[in-house]
């Protein structure tokens, strides 16, 4: 299952302490965030999205990665080595699309269709930003480290868990009161999947695929349930 790691192995000296730098590099692209969302407002850009923070967090993530010899491999920038790689990201946007909209219920969100600028924001910006980010860069190297010291199945589904952590925190600003312990749940759910689907096809692009679908289509399957 796990077999397409093995293409992810030490280069450099700069890769001695792969936990630390996917520390360093959650912080790096923490900031990259922060400095994108200011950068917006400084500009005094009439945008409903998000758009300065995920294009600052594409482009840091992709120079912070070129000083590391063979980035594509780190990011997981790479045809897929799974067959059916594309059924199984539309299956994976599913299951979080399903989880997702549990949640919402459960906090009785509220149902409306949303801005021609959301739906063009949501099906790309989140997930190449915060899937090169997180699932490209950070557990590239958290992937590099279980190369490493040769981690079993059980013990790379320790570190997936572990990455999705950081995921649910920080969508834990949006919000507050129940409905963030619910957002909290179904984020570190999703970071847990896409993790899985990095992981099971070698390759970020279906993280990406399926974040995006989710994004757009989740919101749009609650809308039609809930009206």
């Amino acid at each position: 299952m796990y077999q397409s790691w093995q293409g992810v192995k030490s280069l450099t000296i700069s890769r001695k302490r792969p936990v630390l730098l996917a520390l360093i590099s959650f912080l790096v692209y923490f900031a990259s965030v922060v400095a994108g969302s200011i950068i917006q407002k400084a500009l005094g850009l009439k945008l409903q999205m998000g758009w300065g923070q995920q294009i600052a967090s594409i482009l840091i993530v992709l120079i912070f990665a070129s000083f590391f010899k063979r980035p594509k491999e780190l990011l997981g920038l790479s045809i897929p080595k799974h067959n059916q790689w594309l059924l199984i990201s539309v299956l994976t946007a599913l299951f979080i699309i399903t989880v997702s909209v549990i949640a919402k219920m459960i906090g009785d969100a509220p149902a409306e269709l949303e801005s021609v600028e959301y739906y063009i924001y949501e099906a790309t910006m989140p997930g190449l930003g915060e899937e090169l980010g997180l699932r490209g860069l950070v557990f590239g190297f958290l992937l590099y480290y279980a190369k490493q010291h040769d981690f079993s199945s059980k013990g790379i589904w320790t570190l997936i868990i572990v990455q999705a952590l950081p995921f649910g925190f920080l969508h834990l600003f949006q919000t507050s009161g129940m409905e963030a312990v619910l957002i909290f749940i179904y984020t570190t759910v999703a970071a847990i999947a896409l993790a899985w689907l990095r992981a099971k096809t070698g390759s970020v692009i279906p993280s990406i695929i399926a974040h995006n679908i989710i994004n757009v289509f989740g919101s749009l399957i609650y809308y039609f349930l809930m009206a």
